[in-house]
């Protein structure tokens, strides 16, 4: 019961980070806000950490060092960059919901390089979150801005998969979740200085942006820290399914009290299907991880065995 609140308090508390973007605004660039967030949460990591006085736990072995990077870039620099960036164009709503994707892109994923089979609920999700995004996408398709600030979500909800396919590779091979999140947000946020020259710097001062900034980093940190106590009695995979129904309700209610944003109709019936795709999705990772018989329709091929 303890670890579920504690999913429960990751999914509210990472529910608000969209709220925090849209009140920073247009006063700081996406990929500089980002910049902000990973590299504080980053910071605010290591503090916990050397507070704790287990300082080690952070030491990973070289052979990682490439995956850590995979999912620095991919899941910190793209994911986290792109979902702040996609919110300059959209609602909190269509961010949240579009993002939804990361789950199904994370069974495929997972297939190439953990060598999880696909089964037909993995499949049929993808058929939902498709038939999702086309009835939050489609009404707008002949809005530019709105075009590309779902493109963003949707690429950063893709792009969030090889953090999450990267955590279940080091949950294999029992890396402690405190270096699994701290590296790659550093990591990230250092990659991030490499896009800064393409775009339009814009940092401002004044008022409670700062104040703004640092909640949504302290957010990041701190809702991350929850996900990480949760995990210690919560099964791993049913963890996402917490977080799944919890993150994009939060986001969307605060929209409408915080922001007056209220999203239509259509919104809501595709992030239902996004939401039913990734709850298919997560049962058949249940399945797979408490050594069930998954209901398979592709397998990774496996090599010959020599006679």
């Amino acid at each position: 019961m303890k670890g579920t609140l504690y999913l429960v308090l990751a999914g509210v508390i990472l529910g608000t980070t969209a709220i925090w973007v849209k009140l920073v605004g247009s006063a700081v660039s996406p990929f500089m806000l980002t910049i902000f967030r990973v590299l504080i949460a980053a910071f605010l990591a290591f503090v916990l950490v050397f507070f704790m006085r287990n300082l080690k736990i952070l030491w990973t072995e070289r052979r990682y060092a490439v995956v850590l990077i995979l999912s620095g870039f991919f899941g910190v620099t793209l994911g986290f960059g792109l979902f702040i960036a996609a919110l300059q164009y959209v609602p909190v709503a269509n961010v949240v919901l579009l993002i939804g994707i990361s789950p199904v892109t994370t069974a495929f994923l997972a297939y190439f390089f953990l060598k999880e089979n696909i089964t037909k609920w993995e499949i049929l999700g993808v058929v939902l979150v498709i038939l999702g995004i086309a009835s939050i996408y489609g009404p707008e398709i002949n809005l530019q801005a709105n075009m590309f600030g779902n493109i963003l979500a949707l690429l950063a909800g893709a792009s969030y998969s090889v953090f999450v396919v990267s955590m279940r590779y080091f949950e294999q091979k029992k890396i402690p979740f405190s270096a699994v999140t701290f590296w790659p947000m550093l990591i990230g946020g250092l990659f991030m200085f490499l896009f800064l020259p393409f775009e339009p710097i814009a940092i401002s001062f004044s008022g409670t942006i700062m104040f703004f900034v640092f909640v949504l980093a302290f957010s990041t940190f701190l809702g991350f820290t929850f996900f990480a106590e949760g995990l210690k009695t919560v099964r791993a995979h049913n963890a996402p399914i917490i977080i799944l129904l919890t993150e994009p309700i939060v986001g969307i209610l605060l929209a409408w009290l915080i922001l007056g944003e209220v999203p239509p109709g259509y919104i809501y019936f595709g992030g239902s299907l996004i939401i039913l795709a990734n709850l298919l999705v997560e049962k058949e990772v249940r399945k797979k991880k408490l050594g069930k018989k998954p209901t398979t329709i592709y397998k990774k091929p496996q090599p010959l065995c020599e006679k």
